[in-house]
């Protein structure tokens, strides 16, 4: 069984004969312009039949050479041109580990650098509280102690035989009447 485009080109070159080119006739009074079409067909074969010989290269050798570069261009590339592109990356494993020993050891070095490390410091003996300094001034009446709690990051000075100053702010009314009082006994 032959297709459409089959039976319309033995139409075209005048190959279909008898019952087959009755049949097919008859199928063609369907499309409109079958007869237009034969004849632009005939006309196209009668052209490529007589100026359908292609010229010939002169140059054959390098046409042909152009046309292998392009068709292995347009091919897969094989595993091993494939791993020329990733030769840069091609470390041993002996490399990769001097590489990563190399990175801790600066990363260690960096860090101690970097980092100020405190010494260790012994918990004081009694409950954290440590009497750092005890002092006398030129007053006997006067003596300073210096108590640091290390549990609790805290350092009190306790100033002893100090006499009050009172708040300036809550005495002026105060201060301000006594003054006026001196300078009337005066």
């Amino acid at each position: 069984m032959k297709t459409f485009e089959e039976k319309f080109t033995a139409w075209v070159d005048g190959q279909l004969k008898g019952r087959e080119l009755a049949e097919f006739e008859a199928e063609l009074s369907n499309v409109n312009e079958a007869e237009l079409d034969k004849i632009a067909a005939r006309n196209v074969g009668n052209l490529l039949r007589g100026h359908g010989r292609a010229p010939e290269l002169q140059n054959a050798d390098f046409f042909n050479h152009q046309l292998m570069r392009q068709i292995e261009a347009d091919q897969p590339k094989p595993a091993a041109a494939r791993a020329e592109k990733r030769a840069w990356f091609s470390w041993s494993l002996s490399r990769m580990a001097l590489a990563g020993a190399l990175s801790i050891a600066v990363a260690f070095g960096l860090y101690e650098i970097m980092i100020p490390q405190q010494p260790l410091q012994k918990p004081a003996q009694s409950q954290g509280i440590v009497q750092i300094i005890t002092t006398k001034g030129g007053d006997e009446g006067i003596s300073a102690v210096a108590y640091q709690s290390r549990r609790n990051d805290v350092t009190v000075l306790w100033l002893d035989g100090l006499k009050y100053i009172p708040d300036q702010k809550k005495d002026a009314p105060e201060k301000k009447a006594q003054t006026e009082k001196k300078q009337d006994t005066k």
